[in-house]
């Protein structure tokens, strides 16, 4: 497989286009002569620093997988293989539904390290982990700013499907850490034909094999690395710092005086509930959700706009970069990424 298969060409299209469309919504719904004086306003400085938060949650965010990696295989992993698992990795999620697409990829890189595939998964199985704990810790805090915006419907049926979604996670990876075999034995049951296995069943067991080294290296990494437990939940929380702090430096930069940390907290409301979101890249949803919740905040004329550069610097920009990364991955080692 050499560059893009179809698939992530036509993920591509469907995301570049509903970008397009939503940026154009947003603008002809918000902007005026108003939002051209306020740009004109702007400092620089403001975009400066935003794109400097962005390069510092890189890093951090690489170091963590770096730590995970020593975590699981007793070797510090490379900041280069890190970069490129978090570029490749915002690339195909922003061209698959659900933002699932990173996994083969990222696996490639870290089996060029000289990580086995099962390790490999371990490795990014545990950074979701600590993501998702590092928001279920933050959400006594996001609840009351959601209770006190779910006025809005929209807002309203985004924190009823996301929070259905969320629960629907926690129980199924808690039945995989606890109980994994109710799950293997149904998923066996549906993939049977007349009592006799089938090729999805063969393809089950190979699945299921995999997900059982992964629980028995998420337990052994949990009780016998304790300390890289620990660091890599601090490390977590460490690294977004700089990311949630991207949306209160441009509005400071939109001349809009606000709490950091209320803008902080906003900003991770919508990468919460929008996390699960079934387009590709979140693209609609977010922008959409982030548009809504800071409209309480920011000036209509200001609000398109600030939405955009919000998801440029968050988003867009490692999705673009990721790109190219995932082509010139693709081009020298797309066979093997191919056949896993």
């Amino acid at each position: 497989m050499t560059g893009l298969d179809e698939r992530m060409k036509k993920g591509l299209k469907i995301f570049a286009a509903l970008v397009v469309v939503t940026m154009v919504v947003l603008l002809v719904l918000t902007a005026s002569k108003e939002t051209v004086f306020a740009l004109r306003r702007m400092s620089p400085i403001y975009l400066i620093l935003s794109l400097g938060l962005w390069g510092v949650y890189l890093l951090l965010d690489a170091f963590r997988i770096s730590l995970l990696t020593h975590g699981v295989t007793g070797k510090w992993g490379s900041m280069k293989a890190g970069i490129e698992i978090l570029l490749t990795g915002a690339f195909l999620a922003a061209v698959t539904p659900f933002q699932t697409g990173g996994l083969p990829v990222q696996l490639y890189i870290l089996k060029r390290e000289g990580i086995p595939w099962g390790k490999g998964t371990l490795i990014i199985f545990l950074r979701g982990i600590f993501f998702a704990v590092m928001m279920v810790t933050l959400l006594p805090f996001l609840l009351p700013i959601l209770n006190r915006e779910t006025n809005v419907t929209s807002i309203r049926m985004l924190f009823r499907y996301s929070l259905f979604i969320y629960v629907f996670a926690v129980i199924f990876f808690a039945f995989i850490l606890f109980k994994p075999k109710p799950i293997k034995r149904f998923i066996y049951r549906i993939t049977l034909r007349r009592g006799k296995r089938t090729r999805a069943t063969r393809w089950t067991y190979g699945i299921s094999r995999e997900i059982e080294e992964m629980r028995k290296g998420f337990w052994q990494f949990s009780i016998e690395k304790k300390w890289h437990s620990i660091a890599s939940f601090f490390l977590t929380f460490i690294a977004y710092v700089p990311y949630f702090f991207i949306a209160p430096f441009l509005l400071r930069g939109l001349g809009i005086e606000v709490s950091f940390l209320e803008a902080a907290f906003f900003q991770m409301v919508v990468v919460m509930f929008t996390f699960f979101s079934p387009t590709p890249g979140a693209a609609g949803v977010s922008e959409g959700g982030f548009a809504l919740l800071f409209s309480s905040l920011v000036a209509k004329h200001l609000l398109g706009v600030f939405t955009i550069l919000w998801r440029f610097f968050t988003f867009y920009l490692t999705a673009i970069i990721g790109g190219f990364v995932t082509l010139k991955i693709l081009e020298s080692g797309g066979e093997e990424v191919g056949k896993e």
